[in-house]
């Protein structure tokens, strides 16, 4: 990419424009690694332009010497061109000191990019917050359970992961990290501790619910009648999204009975309230 380089239109936009300090100031700063995320708005019945905003560890204010640790962003409005190039995705690299121009927000420590000037060659306040940012991305967490051991966090998603066997087969389980955690692992190490009961009240719920809409499945596709005996044989269950407040979802394979999709059963301390086809 050359530089210098506008950022979007090159001025704050007319929407955001009162947020805003009107003056733009020189800065550095350093991003983080995270995926940026785009979105758009429709105000009045009309559709914006696409917005985009990048994590920000920290700056230099090069017009007021000011150093700023701590998690801010750049956020601006795009160019079309910006949007259907995906270009937005490229301009703040992770872990690179950018030189840019840019107004800060009224009441928050958040950028508006108006123009990138260059990359600096090096900065080792900004370098030290990227270190530590990498150093803390990368260590490893766990979660400790009676029942499942040690839970590595999967942390692009924020959650704790396992599996545990059950009639042959391996059920995966998900634990929001957002949630109360430790709560929840107490609420999924009850549940699987009797999960039989639990897994063939949770079919038979199914088969009540869904054995009448498999069949007008089965004469759309031509297939054969199954009793709500059959249908509870041929789900199979295959994972758990547990939460801290007990409420439940147990996913199954469907076993055919609607042409290969999943059959999610949701509950709570009480049983099973709903069952449906996903997928």
């Amino acid at each position: 990419m050359n530089y210098p380089y506008t950022v979007g239109f090159g001025k704050v936009d007319e929407e955001n424009k009162p947020y805003w300090n009107e003056e733009a100031h020189e800065y550095l700063i350093i991003t983080t690694d995270d995926e940026q995320n785009c979105y758009s708005q429709t105000i009045n019945g009309k559709q914006t332009n696409y917005k985009t905003s990048r994590t920000v560890l920290g700056h230099i204010d090069l017009t007021t010497g000011e150093q700023y640790s701590g998690k801010d962003a750049v956020f601006w409005e795009m160019t079309p061109e910006e949007h259907d190039t995906e270009l937005y995705k490229k301009l703040f690299k992770g872990g690179v000191v950018y030189h840019i121009r840019a107004a800060m927000q009224k009441k928050n420590v958040v950028l508006y990019p108006i123009e990138v000037l260059g990359i600096a060659d090096s900065e080792p306040f900004l370098e030290q917050l990227y270190a530590a940012y990498v150093e803390e991305r990368d260590r490893p967490v766990y979660l400790q359970t009676k029942m499942f051991g040690d839970l590595l966090l999967n942390k692009r998603y924020n959650s704790f992961d396992g599996t545990f066997e059950y009639m042959g087969h391996k059920i995966e389980f998900s634990i929001d990290n957002s949630d109360d955690a430790t709560k929840t692992v107490s609420k999924l190490e009850a549940f699987v501790q009797d999960f039989k009961a639990h897994d063939e009240k949770m079919r038979r719920f199914a088969a009540e619910k869904l054995t009448s809409l498999a069949n007008e499945w089965a004469d759309e596709e031509g297939e054969a009648h199954i009793t709500e005996e059959e249908f509870y044989s041929l789900l199979v269950p295959e994972g758990i999204d547990m939460r801290s407040t007990g409420r439940y979802i147990v996913y199954y394979t469907d076993g055919g009975a609607f042409g290969g999709h999943s059959v999610e059963v949701s509950g709570n301390s009480k049983g099973p309230t709903k069952a449906q086809i996903t997928g």
